[in-house]
């Protein structure tokens, strides 16, 4: 497969656009094949349903899940054996949390270190796909194709809530290399013809480039915008700060796969003219949060279970910042029950209860997504930081900019910067972020000329270099 990716990236850019448009058209078959319809339409009405119709609807389906690992996966098989827990016992539970309180958790490692006899072998390997490998190299994760059809079911009513039409042009910006990345001329793009769809490379987002990206999309105008948050943060501040008015509106944004920053959010809706939506998933196949019209951050109930563990692995409170852990409802293949996420969110009162949004979802609530745990920030004085973001509210000349952690009481900012950067603004930026983390803090601030990308293209805004007390050994 390496050898066939290296003659894909030499090949001339049409031959790429054949080759990725084809493959596409196959994969459309598996991921909308017999149940896609079923799904979308069952997830359709179970997105406006009260708290008693989604549980049962989640106890159906986690009596299923777990009656499958029991006799198809031998690691979760082996498990309730050990906890003596029957099929009968499954079949007969009135509330899933008789069977699942008696469940340990699932560690990210377990699924590096149990894959195989992690998987149900009563469901085909339709598919795989890897983690971004975050902290460590990347999993290995297999789907079959009901797991693939209720993810692409979950999307489409996702699509469906901010205004999309049932078709409709779009753009994506990820870190899946397209195109060379020694490329240095255009194109920096492929083009899947059937689906009207331009997958645009984030690493190619450089000065030289931007221009180029510009044009492009002001020729394609496209009506939907999907990109990790730094990737279209990077082309909004260079359309906003050379006032340049682009040739077309999108009904939509929205973005994945990192934290999606206040300052990047106003910054994207300034140069786009739309709104722009927040949404969570996992490369695993974890259940969704989506952001709805209302700015609201639901929990889709329907798409799994979750539960809220504080810093120190017990029950989170309303208002602390708490690890996701879940029990995914679209995952069959590679089964994720009880999945300590390694993801982080702040929570409210409304994460627990069933209330009507103006939306007309009464799906619970999240207060902010964090992040992974390497995103959060601890120290004696102030405890667990997460976002620092409004660090940088009114700041101008900072154009990418990453706060790391060295030890509790050293922070190191590297600012790629421009023109209107000057000792002003690094001298507030210094006050601002000692005013989030403590007075005793020793900050550093240096400007580089490139802030590399990290894993699958990602970028990390802040990264925390020791492990959290209490949280990690």
């Amino acid at each position: 497969m390496k050898v066939l990716h290296k003659i894909y990236l030499i090949i001339p850019n049409w031959m790429k656009n054949l080759i990725l448009s084809f493959t596409l058209l196959k994969q459309r078959k598996i991921r909308y094949g017999n149940f896609y319809k079923e799904f979308y339409k069952s997830y359709q009405d179970l997105f406006y349903k009260n708290e008693e119709t989604v549980y049962n609807y989640q106890l159906k389906e986690v009596k299923k899940l777990l009656l499958e690992c029991f006799h198809f996966s031998k690691y979760y098989g082996d498990i309730f054996r050990e906890k003596e827990i029957s099929e009968k016992e499954i079949n007969e539970m009135k509330r899933y949390e008789q069977i699942l309180d008696k469940l340990p958790y699932l560690e990210r490692n377990n699924i590096k270190l149990c894959n195989t006899i992690i998987q149900n072998s009563s469901r085909k390997k339709d598919y795989k796909n890897f983690t971004s490998g975050t902290s460590g190299t990347p999993n290995l994760i297999f789907y079959d194709k009901k797991s693939l059809q209720i993810g692409f079911a979950l999307w489409k009513r996702f699509h469906d809530s901010i205004g999309l039409p049932p078709k409709f042009s779009s753009v994506r910006l990820s870190g899946k290399i397209m195109v060379s990345p020694e490329r240095k001329t255009k194109p920096f793009w492929v083009h899947n013809i059937f689906d009207n769809q331009l997958f645009m490379s984030t690493y190619h987002l450089k000065d030289e480039n931007i221009k180029e990206f510009i044009n492009k999309l002001n020729k394609f105008k496209p009506e939907f915008i999907d990109s990790y948050p730094s990737a279209i943060f990077i082309l909004s501040k260079y359309i906003n700060t050379n006032k340049i008015k682009l040739k077309f509106k999108p009904i939509a944004i929205a973005t994945t796969a990192e934290t999606l920053y206040d300052h990047y959010k106003s910054e994207i809706e300034k140069a786009f003219c739309c709104k722009v939506y927040n949404q969570y998933s996992s490369s695993e196949g974890g259940p969704f949060i989506t952001e709805c019209s209302e700015g609201k951050l639901h929990l889709n109930t329907d798409s799994g279970i979750f539960e809220f563990l504080n810093s120190s692995g017990n029950p989170a409170r309303a208002g602390e910042i708490a690890e996701l852990c879940v029990t995914s409802l679209r995952q069959w293949k590679t089964p994720l029950i009880k999945y300590k996420t390694g993801d982080w969110v702040r929570i409210v009162e409304e994460s627990f209860t069933y209330q009507k949004c103006k939306c007309g979802c009464l799906m619970p609530i999240v207060k902010e997504i964090i992040g992974r745990q390497e995103d959060i920030l601890f120290t004696e004085e102030k405890g667990y930081v997460g976002r620092l973001d409004p660090a940088y509210k009114g700041l101008n000349g900072i154009i990418k900019s990453k706060i790391i952690q060295h030890s509790m009481n050293q922070i190191e900012i590297l600012n790629e910067t421009d023109k209107e950067y000057n000792s002003h603004y690094e001298q507030k930026l210094i006050e601002n972020i000692r005013d989030r983390v403590g007075k005793n803090i020793v900050i550093t601030v240096k400007c580089v000329k490139e802030i590399p990308l990290g894993a699958s293209g990602k970028f990390k805004a802040v990264e925390r270099k020791f492990p959290l007390p209490n949280t990690e050994k």
